[in-house]
């Protein structure tokens, strides 16, 4: 980036979906590099644009997988009516927003736990925050919630030895993460980095860079239906995430 003027980056980090739509609003931040779900959120507290789709680990997407025990009478997502299941963290797309998509979508209610009192209604499914997914399949696999969520590999990769949960349902993929820029953002640099990223795997230097950002594999451009599905979810973000404003 040297030939327009750039010498060095600085990356900044937010601890939640407001303060980066802050940062990218006020053009303290010009990329966001960020999962499925708080990509849409950023996007509509603050106006920033999709630009690539990330590769981690040799995949671009995965799914999240909706769990129980074995030994549970539950065999559909339908018979989750009544009952408490186990998120990840609000900001989850694998382990919170997807797989509460799938339950809205079946007419549930889906509620914090904390925040009603009384039992569970048969039309409603209450939630608790795990703050881990080996936390998540722990808690599922010891009775203290009916089920669980996690993403696909997540799942397979910590439930394997136990042998005592079964798979109620999987969502479609969805990309693991997500490259948008703020809205302002000047046309031609945003150009520049676009081909910059994209042609990383071409060079040493760029596949050296890549692996150590966490393991990256490359960036390419967001399918088609990649849209579509974001734009089937739009709803959901925006009954999820309020604008300070309303």
């Amino acid at each position: 980036m040297q030939s327009e003027g750039i010498g060095a980056g600085t990356v900044v980090a937010a601890n939640s979906i407001e303060a980066m739509s802050s940062l990218l609003r006020q053009s303290k931040a010009d990329i966001y590099i960020g999962g499925f779900f708080p990509t849409m959120a950023v996007s509509r507290l603050s106006g920033s644009k999709l630009l690539l789709r990330r590769w981690k680990d040799g995949s671009s997407d995965y799914k999240s997988v909706i769990f129980t025990r074995k030994d549970s009478r539950i065999a559909i997502l339908e018979h989750l009516g009544g009952k408490v299941i186990a998120f990840d963290e609000p900001f989850s797309s694998s382990g919170y927003f997807v797989p509460k998509v799938e339950l809205l979508r079946i007419a549930f209610l889906v509620l914090p736990d904390q925040s009603v009192v009384g039992p569970v209604k048969s039309d409603e499914v209450r939630y608790v925050f795990s703050r881990g997914e080996t936390n998540t399949i722990y808690m599922v696999a010891n009775g203290e919630v009916a089920a669980g969520a996690v993403d696909d590999q997540k799942y397979h990769a910590l439930a394997k030895n136990l042998n005592g949960l079964k798979i109620l349902h999987e969502t479609q993929s969805f990309p693991r993460q997500i490259v948008s820029h703020r809205a302002d953002f000047p046309v031609k640099l945003l150009t520049k980095i676009k081909n910059v990223l994209l042609n990383m795997p071409r060079t040493e230097e760029g596949r050296k860079v890549l692996r150590e950002f966490d393991n990256t594999t490359k960036f390419d451009e967001i399918p088609a239906p990649v849209h579509d599905l974001m734009m089937g979810l739009k709803k959901y973000v925006e009954a999820e995430i309020k604008p300070p404003s309303l």
